[in-house]
């Protein structure tokens, strides 16, 4: 790991107070699963209220179901699946999901990114049960964000907002609980700082998509 991305192996909770500021929070926080003995009644508080004090700009994805357990944001856009990954408390599947704002973040609406949804791939082949797209990530990066500003995810899973930091020009904090997830993170981060530029940013992302679809 460079100067530009630290990583750290542990509980959030007791992490985060020792971070510092940074300039935004972009993660994935774990719902709809007991999280280490934790009722969503207190870590929610908790993990949002620390997350607000620290940052500028706190952007991160949520189900339909859980984000009325948040207190309100500044705003509230969603991302589109083209595939549900788990069943509504209705007993259906949903294709969609949240992505909740506080402070100021600027999504414009393009050819991509249309009236704030967010089309995205699964991303295959990593080891953890919800990878997040990591071109719907950066994009999510690059609204709330400017090159060179520090992004901390306390939720960091697989690494994937690491890589996108890494790929953007974007220093990076991650944290996370699971030693598996940790090591999974650390490999793709350390791939993705070691990978030559090859094309700029926007090409490299019309690239993929040439790659990909």
């Amino acid at each position: 790991m460079s100067d530009d991305v630290q990583l750290f192996l542990g509980d959030c909770l007791d992490i985060l107070p020792s971070v510092g500021r940074v300039d935004a929070v972009v993660t994935d926080p774990p719902y709809g699963v007991d999280f280490q003995g934790k009722s969503w009644d207190t870590f929610i508080p908790n993990w949002i209220g620390l997350a607000k004090q620290m940052a500028n700009v706190v952007v991160f994805t949520t189900a339909p179901t859980t984000l009325w357990d948040y207190p309100r944001p500044d705003w509230v856009s969603c991302w589109y699946r083209t595939a549900a990954q788990s069943r509504n408390t209705f007993g259906g599947f949903n294709h969609w999901s949240p992505i909740v704002v506080y402070g100021r973040a600027n999504f414009p609406v393009d050819t991509y990114y249309t009236h704030g949804m967010v089309t995205a791939m699964a991303n295959a082949g990593i080891e953890h049960p919800t990878p997040k797209d990591l071109r719907m990530v950066q994009w999510l990066i690059e609204c709330s964000t400017e090159k060179g500003d520090l992004v901390l995810d306390p939720f960091m899973g697989s690494g994937t907002t690491g890589v996108a930091c890494v790929r953007t020009g974007r220093r990076f904090i991650g944290i996370e609980i699971d030693e598996a997830y940790f090591k999974i993170a650390q490999r793709r981060i350390a791939e993705a700082q070691a990978q030559p530029r090859l094309f700029p940013v926007e090409e490299a992302e019309q690239h993929e998509q040439t790659q990909l679809w």
